[in-house]
């Protein structure tokens, strides 16, 4: 499989001048040069950091609850204890999980040296390699020592600092019974109240009931009022399975400037969303932080950038950005921001990549792909938590969490500005190339080399249609015929953008997969695949040696003695 740590893309192609893309990596070949024909790159994934989540404390355990006392004043700070969020569930503390993972498509326009029949007939193929999936990483632990609680009773209100949420995850405290001599702790109270805040959110949410969404808006934050009632409209048209939050604890402390506008007591909690679509059979997670106010012996929601001082982000989807429309192909979900031919040409060629790649792999998966088209190149950067940089090559990108050896809420993200330039075969080989991906993570457990995950996703993508292999890997044939071929299979470094042109490294994996099909026959390639994803201890020899009766070194040399082959053919 590919390597969850790295995002999966796409590449480009050129404009088509003929007629008439999968999961860990995006790549673009051939972008924007019309009549041109692309090298034989289509999705490639180009590796996309994700921003790693560093939550102030994050608790191991929830703490045990302790109910205010009645007297209490409400705007009084209390503790914020992980407590998952579920209608109808009870509180409990959630399971850890993975960052998400990315996988981008590149573009790389680049005419080739061939005869004019060829450059007519295949340019619209995306000459771009595709990226590499990206795994998110696993939430930093951070502990804290805990403060100690201190109750000081003055005129009949309660003083008191936060506690860790490490520690009281280790050491549990017993909440006193309510008496007259001993008050509830009013820790509790906040936690309680704003499990509550967020579960009637989501059920809001559910119902579409946009006054009930509204009332748990701080009448006073007129600016971020007016925003979630357009994003209520949004989400209202979207169809959602499940929309639920969980309380996972508390986040950074007020900005100053924000802590003298707000009510004493304001905290920002870190919250975890949690969706599903219709249809889908995968839940997508998405890290908040959220500002809650005391107002009026209510909890209410008054902001959700406040920790961005402090190096967090709540992350976004498309309906946090602008406005949002849905088409359903026969067994794609296209969301985006893009008028409505677009997006009902992308469902259809994305069911068309189902089918081309049920073609070949035939483990189980969704078959039930979502798919993104943001409005611009810097929404997709947002969207997929990217500076931006180099997403010019990137076509598309596959992303989605890894937790427990399972991928979650894998979907495809479009650049809009590279889509465009590409034909209906570019777009067609980018696709098929995304959807192996999605495919193959869903039986991953273990990532595969990124050689057998990239050049396997081009094996599928350019099986579906028919490209002379001169066209599709004329920069590393271009090599070897001046000497320069590669000598080892390629590595991750060889597919990082960043460090150069990445099209020989992804053409040199394609052949690599076409010669082990050609060689050993296309169920050893997938067996080799599935073998190098499980979570089995390799048999001795290791997996090649066990499924293709060779050695490690032995198949470099059959790899590089068939590109020599290519050359001349």
């Amino acid at each position: 499989m590919q390597p969850f740590d790295e995002p999966v893309t796409s590449p480009a192609d050129p404009p088509a001048a003929p007629t008439d893309p999968d999961g860990g990596a995006r790549n673009l070949n051939g972008v924007g040069k019309p009549a041109s024909l692309p090298r034989g790159r289509h999705a490639r994934r180009i590796e996309v950091p994700v921003p790693e989540r560093s939550p102030a404390a994050e608790p191991e355990e929830p703490a045990a609850p302790h109910p205010p006392a009645e007297d209490s004043a409400p705007g009084e700070p209390a503790e914020l204890v992980e407590t998952a969020v579920t209608d109808g569930s009870t509180p409990g503390a959630p399971p850890d999980g993975e960052p998400t993972q990315l996988e981008p498509t590149r573009l790389e326009p680049e005419p080739i040296a061939s005869a004019a029949l060829e450059e007519t007939r295949y340019a619209d193929l995306p000459k771009v390699p595709t990226g590499r999936q990206v795994a998110p990483n696993l939430l930093s632990r951070v502990l804290v020592a805990s403060l100690i609680v201190a109750a000081l009773f003055v005129a009949g209100t309660v003083a008191f600092v936060w506690g860790d949420d490490a520690q009281r995850g280790a050491q549990r405290r017993t909440a006193p019974a309510p008496t007259a001599e001993a008050p509830l702790d009013p820790a509790v109270g906040r936690r309680v109240a704003v499990t509550q805040l967020l579960k009637q959110r989501g059920e809001a949410v559910r119902a579409k009931d946009k006054s009930a969404f509204l009332a748990l808006i701080d009448p006073t934050a007129e600016e971020f009022r007016a925003q979630q009632s357009e994003l209520f409209d949004r989400l209202a048209k979207l169809p959602f399975a499940d929309w639920s939050y969980e309380l996972a604890g508390e986040g950074p402390d007020v900005p100053p400037d924000r802590a003298l506008q707000l009510p004493r007591g304001t905290a920002i909690a870190r919250v975890r969303l949690h969706y599903q679509f219709e249809g889908s059979d995968s839940q997508v997670e998405r890290e908040q932080y959220l500002t809650v106010v005391p107002r009026g012996g209510h909890w209410l929601l008054a902001g959700n950038d406040d920790a961005t001082s402090a190096g967090l982000q709540t992350e976004r989807d498309i309906w946090d950005l602008g406005s949002v429309q849905v088409v359903h192909g026969k067994s794609s979900l296209v969301l985006g921001d893009a008028p409505k031919k677009d997006l009902s040409r992308l469902a259809a060629e994305a069911d068309r990549s189902v089918t081309d790649v049920g073609g070949v792999w035939k483990a189980d998966w969704s078959r039930h792909p979502v798919l993104v088209l943001p409005r611009s190149q810097q929404d997709m950067a947002t969207l997929i938590g990217s500076d931006g940089k180099g997403l010019s090559q990137i076509a598309a990108v596959t992303t989605g969490s890894f937790e427990s050896g399972l991928s979650r809420g894998d979907r495809i993200v479009v650049n809009p500005s590279a889509w465009r330039t590409l034909g209906g075969l570019g777009r067609r080989v980018v696709l098929t190339h995304e959807m192996t991906h999605l495919a193959t993570r869903a039986v991953t457990v273990d990532p595969v080399p990124i050689w057998l995950s990239e050049g396997f996703a081009d094996y599928v993508a350019y099986k579906a249609v028919k490209v002379p292999t001169n066209v599709v890997a004329g920069d590393v044939l271009d090599d070897v015929r001046k000497g320069r071929g590669p000598k080892v299979l390629p590595v991750n470094q060889d597919f990082d953008a960043s460090r150069g042109d990445i099209a020989a490294a992804y053409e040199g994996a394609w052949l690599a997969c076409r010669m082990i099909a050609e060689r050993y026959g296309q169920p050893q390639l997938i067996q080799l695949y599935l073998s190098l994803s499980d979570s089995k201890s390799p048999p001795p020899g290791g997996d090649i040696k066990a499924t293709l009766g060779i050695t490690d070194d032995t198949l470099v040399k059959q790899w590089r003695g068939y590109l020599v082959s290519r050359t001349k053919a």
